[in-house]
């Protein structure tokens, strides 16, 4: 009959190598959110930023920049999304910033 050793680990080893795989989960997790990150914050989309002045209307402005092949309508929305606007009012001196795309 043989008699079979079992390996025991102390707790102290136990404990350290979960806490180096811990660790390294962590790491691994940054990383990959730090690179979408840098992905997210440039969309590859050129943007134009436009200053209100007197008269100027979100309609005027949008119809000046839209794209050729998009309705005016849908092209204001997509404005309005981008800054975050709850209604096309706009004031003397606000930034708007403008989908080129």
């Amino acid at each position: 009959m043989m008699i079979r050793k079992t390996r025991r680990i102390s707790y102290a080893k136990k404990a350290k190598l979960q806490r180096t795989r811990l660790y390294t989960l962590l790491i691994v997790v940054f990383l990959l959110f730090a690179c979408s990150i840098g992905t997210l914050a440039d969309d590859g989309s050129s943007r134009i930023t436009v200053i209100a002045d007197t008269g100027d209307t979100l309609w005027s402005i949008c119809q000046e920049y839209k794209p050729a092949d998009m309705d005016l309508r849908l092209y204001i929305d997509k404005v309005m999304y981008l800054n975050q606007l709850d209604n096309s009012s706009l004031s003397i001196g606000q930034e708007i910033i403008l989908p080129l795309d």
